[in-house]
C-alpha cells in the first residue's frame, strides 16, 4: 500500500470518526417465504426522502440517516407491504431483515430490470457462520469478491477473481487443469473449495458464468464444515431462480483465439410465481497462450424454485460440465535455474489428449416453523470422470560428476507416456436447525445446529511407458513413435465416509458485543483397495486397508465495537486434515519397499486479532488482521528421492509449519462512482519442527512474504455518457521458494491489468488488456520440473444485451 494511499486512509478515517457520531445507517437484506433474495423492492424511511431498493442479492443500504424514531417500509408489486419501527442512533448502523411474503391481490406483472449485478461491496455473507450476518459484525476475516466486480474483471477462470484477495497466492496443480490458491501460506486441496456450502471437489477449472459471488473465509473452517485447509476456505455462492422475467446473451473473445458465446435467463413459470427458473450456459473454444494446450468447453447450469407454501420451499439445482484440455506441467529448471525459453513452449506433444467431466445436483429444502425456528435439509451429489493420454515430463536428465554427485544435463528432459483414467463420485447430507431468539433484553442469539453425512469414492488406474528425452531449447516433437507396452503404474480405490455433528452461537449483547461460539465433532473412515500386480503370474489381487481418524474442532471469537465506525476483534479455532499418502516405513533385503498408506492427520490451530472500519458511512470498509496459524504433520515429496530413487513417488510428512502474518484490505466507494479493492499481505511460512531431513527455519514452498493488489474503477454516473467506465489495477507478488528445500526461487513480479467498460439497462460491453507491460512472470510451481509461465499480454472482450 502505498504512502498516499495510507495517508488518505488516515485521513478518511480521522474525519469520519467525527462525524459517523451525529449520523446512523440501515442495512439489511429482504427474502421471499422460502429465503429467495428479492430485487427492486423499495425500501423507505415513511415521512421522508431516504430509501433505496434492493439489489439481485436483496440487500440494501440506506446511508447518512440522522438519529431518531422511523417507521421503516419495505413493498413491492406483488408483495405484501412490511412496516417496522426502527430506532437510528447516530455513529451505529441498524441491521433489518425482512421476509415479504406474497400478495393474494397481486398487481399485473411488472418486469424489472437492472444495469447492475448486485453492488461492487457486498456486506452481508453466510459463510463464516452458516446464517446471514454483516461482515463487520463477524469477528473472522472475510473477503466477497461480488458479481459486479468479476463482471468488471471479466472473470472466466476463478483465479482472476481471486488475485484481488489479500493472501493469497496463485499456484498450479493437477498438470495446470483446476483451481488451486496459497492461503495465508497454505495450499488449497480440492477439500476446500466449496459451492453453496458443499464441498466442490473436482479436477477441471469451475465455471464461472453462473457464480453469484465469492466468499473467502480465512483460517480452518472445520469447525462448522469438517475436514479444510488450515489457510482458509472458498466457497462458490451460484445464482438462483427469480420471479422477475429477464434475459442476458452475452459474447467474450480474446486475443488468444477464444469465443465464448454466454446465456443467462430467469423468470417465473406460473402466474402465482410460486415456480421459478434460472439457466446459465456457456459454450468456450479457444487456444491459450501455451503450445498444445486449447480448450473446448460446454457447460450448462438450469436451476429451479418452487414455494410449496409461505413457509416453505425446494430449490434444485444441476451443472453438467464438458472441458476438453490436455494437462500442462509448464517448464523446469536445470541447477536451480529456470530454463530460459518462450513463454508458449510445451513439454508435450501436438497429440496429447485430456477430457474432463462433471455432473453436480444440488438440492436444498426450506421450512420455517414459526419466527423462531427454522429447517434445512439439503443435498449434494457429483460425479466426475477423467481420461488423459499424454506424453509428459518425467524429470530432468542427470549425470554423474563424482561419486554419487549429480548435476542436471541443461536442456535435457526425459519423457514419458501417461495413459490413465480416474473418476470421483460424491455424495453430501446437511440437516440444519437455526433459531432467532432472546434472552433477557440484552442478549440476542443466533443458533445452529446441524448433522451432516458425506460418502466419497475416488478410483484412478494409470500405466506408463518411457518415451524419450526432448532438448527443451531445441525442441523436435512426435520424433518417435508411442510404445505401446506400457508398465503398470497404479490402480486403487479410495472410499471415504464422514460423519459430522456441529453447533453454533453467535450472540450479540447490547448490540455492541459480538460472541461466535461454536464447535464440530468429526469421525472420518478411509478403506483404501490397492490392486497389487504379481510380476510373476502376471495377475493382480486387492489389497484393503483402513484408516479412522476423529477430531474435536472448537472456535472462540470475541468482536467489540469500540466507537463510530470502529470494531475490534479476535478469534482462536482449529482444525483438521486426514492425509492419504505412501511412506516407506522401511525396506526389505532386496531394496523393495514395505509401504505405509496411513498418514497421520493434519490438524492445525489458528490464532486470529484485527480490526473492522466502516468510513463514509461505510461506504469504505477497512480491515487488517494478524494471524498464525500453526499445522501439523505437514506431509511433503521425501527429499531423499534425490540421491535414493527407492524413495520416488513417495512421502514424508514434517513436524510443523508455522505461517505468521498481517493482512490489509480496503474495499468500497471512495466516492459516487468511484469503486476500489485494495490489499496487502505480509505471510512468513516456515518450518518449525521436522522429523526427518533438518529443515527447521526453511521457508515454506510457493509462499511469497510480501504480495498486494489493486482494482480499482470509476463509472460516470449522469449525463450521455452514464454507464461509461474505465478501470484497472495489478497484482504483485515477492520471490517464492520453489521446492521443500527452498534451493531456489520464482523470481517476484506486479503484473498490470486496464478495463474500459459501458453498462446501461439494455446493453453492456467491455475491454480488457491483462498484463498491460508484458512482464515476464511465474504463476506457481509444484517442483522445479513443474513451474507455470504466466500469460503474456492480451485482450479480452465482452458485448451482451438484455431483454
Amino acid at each position: 500500500m502505498s504512502r498516499s494511499l495510507a495517508s488518505l486512509i488516515l485521513f478518511l478515517f480521522v474525519t469520519q470518526l467525527a462525524l459517523a457520531q451525529s449520523i446512523g445507517r440501515i442495512e439489511g437484506r429482504i427474502v421471499s417465504e422460502r429465503n429467495e433474495p428479492l430485487l427492486g423492492i423499495s425500501v423507505a424511511l415513511e415521512g421522508t426522502t431516504l430509501g433505496t431498493t434492493t439489489d439481485e442479492e436483496g440487500k440494501y443500504v440506506i446511508k447518512s440517516v440522522a438519529p431518531g424514531s422511523y417507521t421503516l417500509v419495505a413493498s413491492g408489486v406483488g408483495y405484501t407491504t412490511v412496516k417496522r419501527s426502527i430506532e437510528v442512533k447516530g455513529g451505529s448502523t441498524i441491521t433489518e431483515y425482512f421476509l415479504l411474503p406474497s400478495s393474494a391481490t397481486a398487481l399485473s406483472e411488472v418486469v424489472v430490470t437492472t444495469s447492475k449485478s448486485g453492488e461492487f461491496v457486498q456486506p452481508i455473507g453466510s459463510t463464516a457462520t452458516k446464517m446471514e450476518a454483516p461482515l463487520k459484525s463477524v469477528p473472522q476475516s472475510v473477503q466477497i469478491i461480488s458479481r459486479r466486480a468479476m463482471d468488471q474483471m471479466q472473470v472466466i477462470r476463478l483465479d482472476d477473481a481471486m488475485r484481488n484477495v489479500s493472501g493469497v497466492t496463485m499456484e498450479t496443480g493437477f498438470g495446470g487443469r483446476t483451481d488451486i490458491f496459497q492461503i495465508r501460506g497454505f495450499r488449497t486441496s480440492t477439500e476446500s473449495i466449496f459451492k453453496n456450502g458443499f464441498r466442490n471437489s473436482v479436477r477441471t477449472f469451475r465455471e464461472t458464468a453462473n457464480i453469484q459471488q465469492l466468499e473467502v473465509m480465512k483460517g480452518p473452517a472445520s469447525v462448522l464444515y469438517g475436514v479444510s485447509d488450515p489457510g482458509g476456505m472458498v466457497n462458490i455462492t451460484t445464482k438462483k431462480p427469480t420471479a422477475f422475467t429477464f434475459q442476458d446473451i452475452q459474447l467474450t473473445a480474446n486475443s488468444f483465439g477464444q469465443y465464448r458465446p454466454a446465456i443467462d435467463f430467469g423468470g417465473a413459470l406460473n402466474e402465482e410465481k410460486t415456480l421459478k427458473y434460472r439457466m446459465n450456459a456457456v459454450f468456450e473454444k479457444s487456444d491459450t497462450y501455451r503450445d498444445f494446450v486449447s480448450t473446448k468447453r460446454f457447460f450448462v447450469a438450469p436451476a429451479l424454485t418452487y414455494d410449496f407454501s409461505d413457509r416453505t420451499s425446494l430449490t434444485v439445482e444441476a451443472e453438467y460440465l464438458d472441458h476438453d484440455q490436455a494437462s500442462d506441467r509448464g517448464i523446469v529448471a536445470f541447477n536451480k535455474v529456470i530454463a530460459d525459453v518462450p513463454t508458449n513452449r510445451s513439454i508435450g506433444e501436438p497429440d496429447n489428449v485430456g477430457r474432463h467431466q462433471n455432473r453436480l445436483v444440488q438440492y436444498n429444502l426450506q421450512h420455517r416453523f414459526n419466527d423462531i425456528f427454522s429447517l434445512r435439509h439439503a443435498s449434494n451429489f457429483t460425479y466426475s470422470s477423467e481420461e488423459r493420454k499424454i506424453i509428459e515430463s518425467q524429470g530432468v536428465l542427470q549425470k554423474e560428476i563424482e561419486k554419487d554427485v549429480f548435476v542436471d544435463v541443461d536442456g535435457k528432459v526425459i519423457r514419458r507416456l501417461q495413459d490413465q483414467y480416474n473418476f470421483e463420485r460424491n455424495y453430501a447430507t446437511q440437516n440444519e436447525l437455526y433459531a432467532t431468539f432472546k434472552t433477557g433484553a440484552a442478549f440476542e442469539h443466533k443458533t445452529v445446529v446441524g448433522v451432516e453425512l458425506a460418502h466419497s469414492t475416488f478410483d484412478i488406474w494409470y500405466n506408463r511407458g518411457a518415451y524419450d528425452t526432448l532438448d527443451i531449447y531445441k525442441p523436435q516433437y512426435s520424433r518417435l513413435p508411442k510404445p505401446t507396452k506400457l508398465k503398470f503404474g497404479d490402480d486403487y480405490r479410495d472410499i471415504t465416509k464422514l460423519y459430522g455433528v456441529y453447533v453454533q452461537d453467535f450472540l450479540s449483547v447490547s448490540q455492541k458485543l459480538k460472541v461466535l461460539l461454536g464447535a464440530r465433532y468429526d469421525i472420518w473412515d478411509l478403506e483404501k483397495v490397492n490392486q497389487k500386480l504379481d510380476k510373476k503370474t502376471n495377475t493382480f489381487s486387492g489389497v484393503t486397508t483402513a484408516q479412522r481418524n476423529t477430531a474435536f474442532n472448537p472456535r472462540v471469537g470475541v468482536l467489540y465495537e469500540l466507537v463510530g465506525p470502529l470494531s475490534v476483534y479476535g478469534n482462536w479455532s482449529r482444525g483438521f486434515q486426514p492425509e492419504v499418502g505412501r511412506v516407506a516405513d522401511r525396506f526389505n533385503a532386496d531394496s523393495t519397499a514395505v509401504i505405509s498408506e496411513s498418514l497421520k492427520p493434519v490438524t492445525s490451530e489458528l490464532m486470529e486479532a484485527g480490526f473492522k472500519a466502516g468510513l463514509l458511512n461505510d461506504k469504505v470498509n477497512i480491515k487488517a488482521a494478524y494471524f498464525n496459524i500453526v499445522r501439523q504433520n505437514v506431509p511433503l515429496e521425501d527429499l531423499r528421492a534425490k540421491s535414493d530413487p527407492r524413495y520416488a513417488g513417495l512421502v514424508m510428512q514434517v513436524g510443523e509449519v508455522r505461517s505468521e502474518g498481517f493482512e490489509a484490505d480496503v474495499t468500497g466507494e471512495v466516492v459516487t462512482g468511484l469503486n476500489v479493492i485494495a490489499t496487502y499481505s505480509y505471510t512468513d511460512a516456515i518450518i518449525t519442527k521436522d522429523v526427518k531431513e533438518g529443515l527447521v527455519g526453511t521457508q515454506f514452498r510457493g509462499v511469497s512474504k510480501h504480495s498486494g493488489s489493486l482494482w480499482t474503477t470509476y463509472e460516470l454516473q449522469d449525463g450521455a455518457l452514464k454507464g461509461l467506465g474505465i478501470g484497472g489495477g495489478f497484482t504483485s507478488f515477492g520471490d517464492r521458494p520453489v521446492d521443500a528445500t527452498d534451493s531456489f526461487r520464482l523470481p517476484g513480479y506486479t503484473r498490470y491489468d486496464a478495463t474500459v467498460y459501458y453498462d446501461n439497462q439494455k446493453y453492456h460491453a467491455a475491454i480488457n488488456v491483462k498484463n498491460l507491460t508484458n512482464v515476464k512472470y511465474y504463476d506457481g510451481s509444484q517442483s522445479a520440473t513443474a513451474i507455470m509461465p504466466g500469460a503474456p499480454i492480451s485482450v479480452q472482450g465482452t458485448i451482451g444485451v438484455r431483454f
